[in-house]
């Protein structure tokens, strides 16, 4: 019999409750690290009790375990954690350092091969790296996720990054293959839910769950141990997304220069893994613009963004200082992605989706983070290095390495599968029956 391990995770915990029930009928038994205590009771009545491992804050730091030598650059991982970076620093390292010790402990105790979650989150980042750095424990973790488009396949990457794929070649080799350039389907569903932001019926519910405490666990690591903590940001947000509105001009395509060769960067929702996590040491959004800006040559003109699900995340001080910069324009967050690609020469992006959408348009593209489709032609992780030594119109001259459309799309169809790996509240889905049934063998192939 295997032993495999979920990290619990909000609503994919539900998504990830199914798998295992499917996977104990081939004889693999699910064990669970849990963060918060009202999932920790649910899944108590689902498992068995030595089946789990609650990390509540009191009981990782009551933990008697000792504590391993090693360096798993814990304050890299504080720094990167929107909840522990706000937190008293008299608990936050201690708790990772402890808790590697009991993760340790749980998974060679219970001979665990994989563990699968995801890598947002400064506890799931430490399983991460204990399992590559402890070879004797003969544990892989895997990040099963969306694979963008394209759409209702994953895959499982095997680093913190999400730029590198367990190779499995699932499905048949396809002549010709190409990935077609479409919307992902989660962004209609977050366009939904963006729509509910703005109203006076989510704001009250705010302002509610605040007064009732609703959904608070200060024993849990991935929430704010003061609830007012958390208000103030929500605060913040509804009044950065109500001048945002009212004091904050964007430009149109159809407004811009037309005697000027154009690049684009696309901004990230932030606090986000996307940038936090895949993009750590590229977290300044404002300074990876100005960088741009500075290698701009006279016939260009430099498009800023805004991600739709951001709004609110910003002050209005961050889109004057956009709007400072000569022959900058901030365009409008609604504007068509896929029409914004054929006005421009060149997409930079700290891992955004964006830069797939370009180099399946034949388009330059640059990430400042490694991403799986950096494996395409015309698509690269750069650093700052290569704006100290080269110019713009150099490095988008010169920018042809990877592999062809075709290649790279019938590598990766081989190395995914079929299914809708989100949440339960993200997309509901990811429940239906079919879908878990799908999911099921995708993991099955994988432990197996």
């Amino acid at each position: 019999m295997k032993s495999v391990c979920f990290i619990a995770n909000y609503y994919k915990t539900d998504v990830f409750v199914e798998i295992a029930k499917n996977l104990k009928k081939h004889n693999i038994i699910s064990y669970w690290i849990i963060p918060n205590r009202k999932q920790y009771e649910s899944l108590k009545t689902k498992f068995s009790k030595n089946q789990l491992l609650y990390i509540g804050k009191k009981e990782v730091l009551a933990s008697s375990i000792d504590e391993l030598s090693i360096d798993l650059k814990i304050n890299e991982l504080i720094f990167g954690d929107r909840v522990l970076r706000e937190e008293p620093k008299s608990w936050t390292f201690k708790y990772l350092l402890k808790l590697q010790s009991l993760v340790h402990h749980f998974i060679k105790t219970n001979n665990i091969k994989f563990v699968f979650g995801e890598v947002t989150w400064a506890h799931e980042l430490i399983i991460h790296r204990l399992t590559k750095a402890v070879n004797e424990l003969d544990c892989q973790f895997l990040n099963p996720h969306t694979i963008r488009m394209p759409n209702g396949r994953f895959t499982f990457f095997t680093d913190e990054f999400q730029s590198n794929i367990k190779e499995v070649f699932n499905s048949p080799s396809i002549e010709n293959s190409q990935i077609k350039l479409e919307k992902p389907s989660y962004l209609e569903i977050n366009d939904k839910l963006i729509a509910k932001k703005g109203t006076f019926k989510h704001n009250l519910t705010l302002l509610k769950n605040f007064v009732l405490r609703t959904n608070q666990d200060v024993n849990d690591p991935t929430l704010y141990t003061k609830p007012l903590t958390q208000f103030k940001i929500r605060i913040v947000e509804v009044y950065n997304r109500f001048l945002f509105k009212r004091f904050v001009d964007e430009t149109l395509i159809k407004d811009l220069p037309e005697n000027k060769k154009a690049v684009l960067f696309t901004l990230h929702k932030q606090p986000e893994a996307s940038i936090d996590v895949i993009g750590r040491y590229y977290e300044s959004q404002l300074e990876l613009i100005t960088n741009i800006w500075r290698i701009l040559p006279q016939n260009y003109i430099l498009l800023v963004k805004e991600h739709s699900n951001a709004i609110g995340d910003r002050g209005v001080s961050f889109y004057k200082s956009v709007k400072s910069l000569r022959n900058t324009y901030l365009i409008d967050n609604k504007s068509d992605s896929h029409k914004l690609l054929d006005e421009v020469e060149a997409v930079f992006t700290v891992s955004g989706t964006i830069a797939y959408e370009a180099a399946l348009k034949e388009k330059k593209a640059f990430t400042f983070a490694p991403v799986f489709f950096n494996k395409m032609q015309g698509c690269i992780e750069i650093t700052w290095k290569d704006f100290k030594n080269n110019s713009l119109t150099t490095l988008i001259e010169n920018n042809s390495s990877g592999i062809a459309v075709n290649e790279f799309s019938n590598w990766l169809l081989k190395n995914s599968f079929e299914g809708i790996m989100s949440d339960a509240y993200g997309d509901p889905r990811c429940m239906q029956v079919e879908n878990i049934k799908a999911l099921s063998s995708a993991f099955l192939t994988v432990i197996k």
